[in-house]
């Protein structure tokens, strides 16, 4: 005998399966370092831009702009 396809059934199967695999990723920021001085300057009145710089040049931390953007506007 064939068994009636529940759609409902199958569709919360894979809802749980989807949770089961998906898992939360939580990586250390290069820019958690210095949080201390990027707060400072920020608080100073420095643009993420101007932050950017300093970091470039006198940390020598390699990161994009839009990055110390997004640092700066969570933690700062």
């Amino acid at each position: 005998m064939i068994e009636k396809f529940d759609v409902q059934k199958e569709t919360e199967k894979a809802k749980q399966l989807t949770k089961a695999i998906r898992k939360p990723r939580f990586y250390r920021s290069r820019l958690d370092d210095h949080s201390d001085t990027l707060i400072a300057l920020h608080r100073a009145g420095n643009t993420a831009a101007q932050i950017h710089r300093f970091l470039a040049k006198e940390k020598k931390v390699n990161v994009a702009w839009s990055t110390v953007y997004r640092w700066v506007k969570k933690n700062g």
